[in-house]
C-alpha cells in the first residue's frame, strides 16, 4: 500500500495510508545512503567524483509499505532541509511583532531560501497586540511592500483568535508548514485554528530574551483535505549553498529592474547598476537591498575559507 509519513520520531515513521488507517512503522536499512556520481564543482578538470548521500524518508514523503516496514521513497517534487519535510505546498512564515522583535533580515533570509526552492510563502505576524497602534501601521507600511510583491501577509493575535479565520482560508486543500522565528507562536497559532489538538507552548523566557524551542519534532495534521505541518522552531538560518551569482535571482523584485551589467553583484561600489539605482529611487525597499548585501559578504566570506 501507498500513504503518507506524517511523524518522525525515534527512527519510527507514522504513514497514513491510503485506506485512511495509520500504521507505526520502520524503514528497510536500504535507505541509509547511495552513492551518486557527479562532476567536480571545484576542479577545472571536472573529473567525475563518487560521493555516498544518506537518503532517509521525512515527514511529507510519500511511500510505499510492505511486510510492515517502508519500502519505496516515492519522488518528491521538493524538499527542506530546516525544517527536515517534503512536499510542501507552501509555507506560513510566523513572525512576531513583539517578543521577540519582528526582524527583515530573518524573513528575507526564509524567502530567500523558499523561494529557491519552489514554495509558496505567506507571513503571518503574530503578538499584535504587543504593539501600539502606531507600531503596526508602521509594521503594515513596510510589509506592504512584500504584498506587491504577491506575498499574503496576515496579521493575528492567537489568544483572541483575531485574524485566525483569514489564515485558516488558505489552509484549506493544501500541505503547509508553520515555520519562522523562534518564539513567534507557531504552536499557538495551530492552536487557534485546530482547537482539538493541545500542543504544548512555553512563555518566552525572560533571561534569554529569546523564545525557547517547544516543538521538538515535525508532525503533519489533518486539517481540511490538505494537511498542517508543526516544526521545530530555530533562530538561525544560512545562505549555505547559494552562489552568489545566484543570489540576486532569489530577491524576485530584482528581475523587474534594468541593469546593464552582464553579471554585475549590485553591490553599492558598482556605478550606474540598475539595481543600485531602484533603490536611490524607492522602487526598491531598502531594507531589502540593505539585506541582499549582508548576504553577499556571508556567501562571498563562505567562499574565502
Amino acid at each position: 500500500m501507498q500513504g503518507r509519513i506524517i511523524n518522525l520520531n525515534g527512527g519510527k515513521y507514522q504513514v497514513a495510508l491510503e485506506d485512511n488507517s495509520i500504521v507505526t512503522i520502520p524503514a528497510r536499512g536500504k535507505f541509509r545512503s547511495i552513492k551518486t556520481i557527479q562532476a567536480n564543482p571545484n576542479s577545472l578538470s571536472k573529473k567525475e567524483i563518487t560521493q555516498i548521500v544518506k537518503v532517509s524518508p521525512k515527514v511529507g514523503d510519500f511511500v510505499s509499505v510492505a511486510d510492515g516496514r517502508i519500502d519505496t521513497l516515492l519522488e518528491r517534487k521538493n524538499e527542506l532541509v530546516r525544517p527536515d519535510i517534503a512536499n510542501v505546498d507552501q509555507i506560513l512564515l510566523v513572525f512576531a511583532a513583539k517578543e521577540p522583535d519582528f526582524s527583515s533580515y530573518l524573513l528575507d533570509l526564509f524567502l530567500v531560501n523558499i523561494t529557491r526552492k519552489h514554495i509558496f510563502p505567506i507571513i503571518v505576524i503574530t503578538k499584535i497586540d504587543k504593539m501600539t497602534k502606531e507600531e503596526l501601521i508602521n509594521l503594515k507600511k513596510e510589509l506592504s511592500y512584500y504584498e506587491q510583491m504577491g506575498y499574503p501577509v496576515c496579521y493575528v493575535n492567537s489568544k483572541t483568535k483575531e485574524g485566525v479565520s483569514l489564515v485558516a482560508e488558505l489552509l484549506e486543500g493544501k500541505v503547509t508548514v508553520l515555520s519562522g522565528q523562534t518564539g513567534a507562536g507557531k504552536s499557538t497559532l495551530i492552536n487557534a485554528i485546530l482547537p482539538n489538538f493541545e500542543l504544548k507552548t512555553q512563555e518566552i523566557s525572560q533571561a534569554l530574551g529569546r523564545g525557547k524551542h517547544t516543538t521538538r519534532e515535525t508532525t503533519l495534521y489533518s486539517y481540511k483535505a490538505g494537511y498542517i505541518g508543526d516544526t521545530p522552531g530555530f533562530s538561525k538560518l544560512d545562505v549555505i549553498g547559494i552562489e552568489k551569482r545566484e543570489l540576486s535571482g532569489l530577491f524576485v523584485e530584482f528581475s523587474n529592474e534594468f541593469c546593464r551589467f552582464k553579471d554585475c553583484l549590485h553591490q553599492k561600489n558598482a556605478k550606474e547598476c540598475g539595481i543600485h539605482q531602484a533603490v536611490s529611487k524607492g522602487k526598491i525597499l531598502s531594507s531589502r537591498y540593505e539585506n541582499y548585501l549582508k548576504m553577499l559578504s556571508l556567501i562571498e566570506k563562505g567562499e574565502k575559507r
